[in-house]
Formats: structure tokens, C-alpha cells, sequence
């Protein structure tokens, strides 16, 4: 007798339903595989419902493996997928599904090998992802303009990364000429991990300055690097023991005044289905109103989404 996963495989090869939804994240996958010369990218994004039925699953290349993210209960049709894009795309070496529900979370390799750890490139930078790791890799692919916008803009400015994670944003700071970075995070881990970042492009870390400490405990650290000229506000939208966006978030716009430098830049983020695009600037006009909004920044056109409201946004503020 079959295992029940198989069962569901085999039955998913005999639903064309199944197997015309799967063509069309393959026939995706295909067309980003080997466009570009970036090796870190998001490959199909179903959660921004422009694909109807596939709702959750997205895929992510890192170098030459790949990352299925299944949101859903399912395992018969992600692990479909994954054989499918080892079979039909030349160079893939690995694929991984990741089923992810609520905050429970596990990658199974389901085809080739998928290493622990790969470095990847975008725009030319190095970032060292973990894809079997938790819910979050090391790199997030829909910040890629907003890091793209920190090489351009932060030549010579002093720049604050808080809830810094990997350290992505000061990677692509300290490349655009940074005079300084200070990144802070309340792991550890993480900012250790940031530092094999900039290592990895051959960055001069006296630049970089790591701060691990619990945010709203650490103010008067933080400000002895003041006057920024840059702020990145990047927190996760609602973590345990860590940040509560609709708690919390305005206990750091609060702060900015006092962290900017005249005519700084700040750029704030949510990533939120149930805050709307007004609930961020309600709360800078309640707790910084001298900050000006400049502009909505983009996000990565590999996240196309039929309801930005619901998805990621981020602000770019002046003060």
C-alpha cells in the first residue's frame, strides 16, 4: 500500500486540473530560470493572487537550487512541483519544499541536494542564504529595489539599519560608499551573520558597527552614532518577544527626530495583509509629523500583486 503522500502524488499526475496549474508555475519558473545574472530571485509568486488556485505556493531560486514555498496544507502537489522543475530545468542541482503553516515550519529536499548554505548574487553583491532554515532564508527577494536604492543614494552619509536581520540594507550601503552603518538587532546570530555578509564583498567593517540589543532598551547606544542621515525601519510585523507592529511601531517613529540628521532620509516598511497602506502614515503623522512623505518605494516587479494593500509596503520620508 502507498504512504498517503504518494497516493497524493499519483493522483495529482492524473488531475489535469492539478497538472495545468503546475504547468503554469513551471512555464514561469522557466522564463525567470536564466534571465538575468542574478542568482537569488523569486522565480513564481503565487501569493499575490494574479495566479487563481495557486495561492500558495511561490518559488525562489538560490543559485542553483531551489525553494518551494507552500502555505497551504497540501504536500501531494508542491512535491509534484518540485520533481517536475528538477526535471525540466537544466542546471538545477536541488529543490526543497518548505510547508509553511502559521509559525510551524519545514523544508524537506525533495530532488538532488540542496546545501545549507549558498551564497548568491544580486546586482553584483554576495549574501550568504540558509534555504532549510525556519521561515526566513537570510535574504529578503522583495527588498531588492530598496537596496538597490541605499547603493545609489547612500555615498558619504551615516546610515541607521534598525531591526537589521542579516544586514542586507548595509551591504548595499557600505557598497554605495557609506561613511558609516550601524545595525541593530536583538540577535545575535543574525548580525553575525550580516558580518560574513559584508566579509563575503570584502567590506571594511571599522565602517560597520553591530549593535545586539533589545531596540526600545538601547536608545542611548544607538544615539551615539547620531545624526543619521539615513534611517531603514525594517521590523517584522508581529514577532514574539521581539516587535508588535500595531504596538510598537509608533515607539520608533517617535525617536526619529532625535536619531535624524536635517533633511534625512527614512525609509519605513510594513509587510502586513490586515494594516492597510494608511495605517503607517497615520502613525508618522501622529508621532513625527515633520516628516514629509517623498514617495511609495517599489517593490520587486517577481512579486506581482493584485492587492498591494494587503502586501508590502515602503515609505520613503524626508525630515
Amino acid at each position: 500500500m502507498l504512504p498517503p503522500t504518494w497516493k497524493m502524488i499519483v493522483n495529482d499526475r492524473r488531475d489535469p486540473i492539478v497538472e495545468t496549474q503546475l504547468e503554469t508555475v513551471l512555464e514561469a519558473c522557466r522564463s525567470r530560470w536564466l534571465t538575468g545574472a542574478d542568482t537569488a530571485r523569486r522565480l513564481f509568486h503565487g501569493r499575490g493572487h494574479a495566479y487563481p488556485g495557486l495561492e500558495d505556493l511561490v518559488v525562489d531560486r538560490f543559485g542553483s537550487t531551489l525553494l518551494i514555498g507552500c502555505f497551504g496544507e497540501e504536500s501531494g502537489r508542491p512535491r509534484r512541483l518540485a520533481q517536475m522543475l528538477c526535471s525540466e530545468l537544466a542546471g538545477v542541482t536541488g529543490v526543497a519544499v518548505q510547508q509553511r503553516q502559521g509559525r510551524g515550519t519545514r523544508a524537506d529536499v525533495i530532488c538532488g541536494e540542496v546545501p545549507d548554505e549558498v551564497v548568491v548574487t544580486e546586482a553584483g553583491l554576495s549574501y550568504l542564504v540558509q534555504p532549510l532554515l525556519n521561515q526566513n532564508v537570510g535574504l529578503f527577494l522583495d527588498m531588492a529595489p530598496t537596496r538597490a536604492w541605499l547603493r545609489q543614494n547612500a555615498g558619504d552619509r551615516r546610515v541607521l539599519n534598525l531591526f537589521a536581520y542579516t544586514c542586507a540594507f548595509s551591504v548595499a550601503a557600505i557598497e554605495g560608499g557609506a561613511r558609516a552603518v550601524v545595525n541593530n538587532d536583538m540577535s545575535r546570530p543574525a548580525l553575525d551573520w550580516g558580518r560574513r555578509n559584508h566579509e563575503l564583498n570584502g567590506h571594511d567593517l571599522r565602517k560597520v558597527r553591530m549593535l545586539p540589543h533589545n531596540l526600545f532598551k538601547s536608545w542611548s547606544k544607538i544615539r551615539e552614532g547620531a545624526p543619521f542621515d539615513i534611517i531603514v525601519v525594517d521590523p517584522p510585523t508581529n514577532q514574539r518577544g521581539s516587535f508588535n507592529a500595531e504596538k510598537q511601531y509608533a515607539l520608533v517613529l517617535k525617536r526619529l527626530p532625535e536619531l535624524a540628521a536635517p533633511g534625512a532620509s527614512v525609509i519605513a516598511c510594513l509587510n502586513s495583509p490586515f494594516l492597510n497602506t494608511d495605517f503607517l502614515p497615520g502613525l508618522m503623522a501622529r508621532w513625527c509629523p515633520r516628516a514629509s512623505l517623498e514617495e511609495m518605494m517599489p517593490v520587486s516587479e517577481d512579486f506581482p500583486d493584485r492587492f498591494p494593500d494587503r502586501g508590502l509596503k515602503i515609505y520613503r520620508y524626508r525630515l
